[in-house]
């Protein structure tokens, strides 16, 4: 046992050598972590500056992506043209044959007389010249010859309103020949010597020779039966790189087909120029491009290619594989990045090079500052370093030598304290330093006889500081085993460090006379609160509970949910965008199963609160489908509702509840349902001697469940079975808690349920009705609507809606011929039932077209020749199909907002699934008309606005250079409003 002056502590070491110690762990700071955080910093500046080449590399593949779509715009564009041509052309030589004759007949007597040759020139003050030649030895019958005669008079008639000669520079030179050889036919050609002198040939032979030459490669390829939509894959075109007979110019040479079944009967090869589909690049880009062919000529250049990289280009193989629209190669070769890829309808490769210069050009101020910005950072952190050394270490290694001399000081204070003190070791109770108070008490309560090695006080306080907290203030009653008193000692004991070892410091204080008087009186108050805090405390911790954890766990998590929200919104790689979307759905998931067991306490403990207040079904039946809308289109499930109550009529009841068991019910379907379709139907009816009642149900087509299944599904955290827990997911608790919300309204929530076939859940709930004063307007009186949808659910829906709202409804199944037409014309769902032409010729009867579908806005659009909507928004539908005679005083509805450019032609509107032949996932398929070809894509709504990126994605626009038209097709959202999302958590989550 030590005295008040002795210190115990194995391998204790002078303060020398602690401060050596101090020494070297300061150097291991300092300059340790300097150069650590140096590495960080340049590693940070190396990863930036990649990312930096990276971008740039981004932007030159998205300029030749531009560039290629240029390119293949054109050709795209050339090749409907074509095709429209040759369907034309195809037509007139079978079904008007007759008037070819009649009009050929006499320009054949003249074509004898001339010695087989004819100029050609139709009335009209646009007509052009076109030359015909024959061979004497190898002539036509008459027939023919008066309709091949009869078909170049219409050639002289239309060749100046063509694209071709409206592009070209000048005079345009087209000729046309028999497959046989026997005739030719040449436009703005005034006879043959002419011919014979511009195609440098001496003889009628030699030219035809000359502009015959690759019949023999043309008939390789045979021809597809009309009609066509794309020249170049049905046989009907083959484009070339090569000269201009006439001109001597490189040119697009395009070799036409026309054919009656697969039998060709007429070629026509005409001359594009190369500067049009070089000025059509250059207006898009200006980078360094280069155009071959698959035998390795220049078609064109731009940019000024150096020969060095335009040898590069023409030695690199085609990045696809010769397939067009995929991706393109890309590859680094002789210190340059090189991109390649093969154009649709010709044999050609486009080639696009740049080199390290460019980067540097583009990015090298940005890396330099990079550069010198890590290097400012270095010196700094440096410079700081060397100054904290000096103004914090150094002070501080100097006030360590003072703390050991305060030790001295700290003995002569513990030793002269009035109470006892004592410095126990934590491991094994010895005592390493006490005072001689402290020693005192000890011997007190320690008999005589005892071994004298650790005191049983010390011991016993051991003990209890291992199992007590720090800082405890501990009082015990210590006995001698021979005597008959008791001292009662208080104790204080706290956590301590002494010479690297830890302790407690004990404070001793014999309080046996004050221990006896407060425990009277402790004694008296603890039997009076006794009764009382046993009578509350069950109550007390529920309560507790529910309300603590109710703010405690949600309102953290509704702050994690809104932040991962906004970082959604925010420009993220795809990588970060995946994972985040993971995070979302884990804290989605948390956040239904805590909403789920915190209303379950709610409940159990009564303190659920029902709210009747007036509401409209519809929107609230609407609003559950909207929500789920998303979800279910994803999985190609289709989800429909009916809505069968009186417009003017109002329910009384606590909407926000009733929305939580649907938002569950239908919830559920969408997640147990992998194919087929779900419905919500919700009707209002008045039973046999009772008051009003609310029915809804939720139909699916998914897995369905067993009796044995059905009979549990209701129990707390119980699901059908242990495989819908691990592929589904879920705490089950959320029918439980729906039977529970239904029973405080008074109602019952039912199953029926088919393994393998679907479930069909039922809500019944007793419901006030009141009746709108005055009663509702009916905005359509007066006007006719007729319904067109292929989905019987559709028809029903819409029929009832708009008979509500006052319209003359008339329902069809698919478009009929004879229909009488009316002011609007509603599609609803899938256009798969009918073709685009039937749609077509049925919207000529109507002066409004509207398509509501699962993908419209929630807000009418125009987009195209229609007005397209959500089929989950009846208002939008109502505000779509415009104000009829119902609404005399009222002020006009705002037209529905354009989806793309001019409109054209009448509007229209559509509800319910995707559009015919339209993918899913493809937000682009509505530019999928068969009347354009190739697109351009313009964002609509600006960058910061929510609105213009969820409801309107964007527009697609699409321009014929054939024919002039203009078409537009607006893309359903594929976005869903921010406010569905929150509202979804609002309603699983009860608040």
């Amino acid at each position: 046992m030590a005295g008040s002056d002795a210190v115990h502590g194995p391998g204790r070491r002078s303060a020398a050598t602690r401060l050596d110690d101090l020494r070297q762990l300061r150097r291991r700071l300092l300059f340790g972590g300097g150069a650590l955080i140096t590495v960080l910093v340049l590693l940070t500046a190396i990863v930036s500056s990649i990312a930096d080449v990276e971008e740039f590399h981004a932007r030159e593949r998205h300029s030749f992506n531009e560039a290629r779509a240029a390119v293949e715009y054109y050709l795209l564009q050339r090749d409907r043209a074509y095709a429209t041509s040759i369907n034309g052309n195809d037509v007139l030589w079978r079904d008007q044959r007759p008037g070819l004759i009649a009009t050929g007949a006499a320009l054949a007597g003249r074509f004898h007389a001339q010695g087989e040759e004819v100029l050609v020139r139709a009335e009209g003050r646009t007509a052009v010249p076109w030359l015909v030649l024959g061979l004497k030895n190898n002539p036509l019958p008459e027939q023919e010859l008066a309709a091949y005669l009869g078909m170049v008079d219409i050639y002289s008639a239309y060749t100046a309103d063509s694209i071709t000669s409206q592009n070209a520079s000048g005079p345009l030179l087209v000729y046309a020949y028999e497959p046989q050889g026997r005739l030719l036919a040449v436009s703005n050609i005034g006879d043959e010597a002419q011919l014979l002198q511009t195609l440098g040939v001496a003889t009628r032979q030699q030219a035809f020779a000359r502009l015959l030459h690759e019949e023999a490669q043309v008939r390789q390829v045979p021809p597809r039966p009309g009609p066509i939509r794309e020249a170049a894959r049905e046989g009907r075109l083959l484009s070339r790189y090569g000269i201009n007979p006439f001109t001597g110019q490189p040119s697009l040479v395009g070799m036409v087909t026309l054919a009656e079944g697969t039998t060709p009967y007429f070629r026509r090869v005409v001359f594009e120029s190369i500067g049009t589909i070089k000025a059509q690049l250059e207006a898009r880009e200006q980078g360094r491009y280069l155009v071959t062919t698959a035998d390795r000529q220049v078609v064109l250049s731009t940019g000024g290619l150096t020969s060095r990289e335009q040898s590069l280009l023409m030695t690199l193989p085609p990045g696809n594989g010769g397939r067009a629209g995929a991706q393109p190669l890309r590859r680094y070769s002789q210190g340059r990045f090189v991109v390649a890829c093969r154009l649709p309808g010709v044999d050609w490769t486009l080639g696009h090079v740049y080199d390290w210069s460019d980067v540097w050009r583009s990015q090298g101020p940005y890396l330099l500052a990079r550069a010198l910005s890590a290097l400012l950072i270095i010196g700094l952190l440096w410079w700081l370093l060397q100054r904290i050394d000096r103004r914090v270490f150094t002070p501080a290694l100097a006030d360590a030598s003072r703390v050991y001399e305060s030790e001295a000081l700290s003995r002569v204070i513990i030793g002269t304290a009035p109470i006892g003190l004592a410095l126990l070791s934590r491991s094994n109770g010895e005592p390493l330093l006490q005072n001689d108070t402290a020693r005192q008490l000890v011997e007190t309560v320690h008999e005589a006889g005892e071994d004298a090695t650790l005191p049983p006080l010390y011991a016993r306080l051991a003990e209890l500081g291992r199992n007590a907290s720090i800082d405890e203030v501990l009082e015990l009653q210590w006995s001698p085993a021979e005597s008959g008193t008791a001292t009662q000692l208080q104790i204080s004991m706290a956590q301590a460090t002494y010479y690297e070892q830890p302790v407690w410091v004990c404070a001793l204080r014999d309080v046996t006379a004050q221990v006896e008087l407060e425990d009277n009186l402790r004694r008296a108050r603890e039997d009076s609160e006794a009764a009382r805090q046993s009578a509350e405390a069950a109550n007390r911790a529920k309560s507790a509970f529910v309300a603590t954890m109710s703010h405690e766990i949600r309102t953290p998590l509704n702050g994690v949910l809104g932040h991962l929200e906004l970082l959604a919104r925010s420009p993220l790689q795809p990588g970060q965008r995946e994972r985040l979307d993971r995070i979302r759905f884990s804290a989605d998931a948390l956040m239904r199963i805590i909403s789920d067991v915190l209303d379950f306490s709610k409940i159990e403990a009564g303190q659920l609160d029902v709210e009747p207040v007036p509401f409209a079904l519809r929107p609230l039946i609407e609003g559950v489908a909207l929500l789920f809308a998303p979800d279910a289109l994803r999985k190609g499930v289709r989800l429909y509702f009916t809505v069968d109550a009186a417009a003017d009529q109002r329910c009384v009841g606590d909407a926000h509840r009733i929305r939580q068991i649907l938002t569950n019910l239908v919830g559920n379907a969408v997640k147990f349902t992998e194919s087929g379709r779900i419905l919500l139907r919700a009707e209002l009816h008045r039973a046999a001697g009772q008051g009003a009642q609310l029915r809804v149900q939720v139909i699916d087509s998914g897995i369905g469940m067993s009796p044995e299944q059905t009979a549990q599904l209701f129990q707390p955290f119980q699901q059908a079975d242990a495989s819908v827990s691990r592929r589904y997911g879920g705490s089950g608790l959320g029918l439980a808690l729906c039977l529970q919300i239904a029973q405080a309204m008074g109602g019952q929530v039912s199953v029926e349920s088919t393994e393998g076939v679907g479930s069909s859940f039922t809500l019944l709930l007793p419901m006030q009705v009141q009746a709108l004063q005055p009663p509702p307007p009916q905005p359509l009186r007066g006007r006719r609507v007729t319904v067109l949808s292929s989905t019987p659910e559709w028809r029903t829906e819409m029929e009832r809606l708009l008979v509500a709202w006052g319209a003359t409804a008339t329902v069809l199944d698919r478009p009929q011929n004879d229909d009488e037409g009316g002011d609007a014309l509603l599609i609803v769902g899938d256009h798969r039932a009918w073709s685009i032409d039937e749609e077509q010729q049925l919207m000529q009867g109507y002066t409004r077209t509207v398509h509501a579908h699962a993908q419209g806005p929630l807000s009418a659009e125009t987009r195209g020749d229609r007005i397209e909507v959500s089929s989950y928004a009846s208002e939008a539908v109502l505000e779509a199909l415009g104000p009829g005679e119902g609404v005399d005083g009222r002020a006009p509805a705002a037209p529905p907002r354009a989806g793309a450019g001019g409109q054209r032609g009448p509007r229209a509107c559509v509800a319910g699934g995707r559009q015919r032949g339209e993918p899913r996932a493809d937000p682009a398929a509505a530019g999928r008309d068969r009347l354009c070809g190739g697109h351009r894509r313009e964002r609509r709504g600006s960058p910061g606005s929510v609105a213009g990126r969820t409801l309107s994605r964007g527009t697609d626009r699409h321009q014929h250079a054939g024919d002039g038209w203009l078409c537009a097709g607006a893309r359903a959202a594929q976005a869903w409003p921010v406010a569905a999302h929150r509202s979804h958590h609002r309603y699983r989550t009860g608040q």
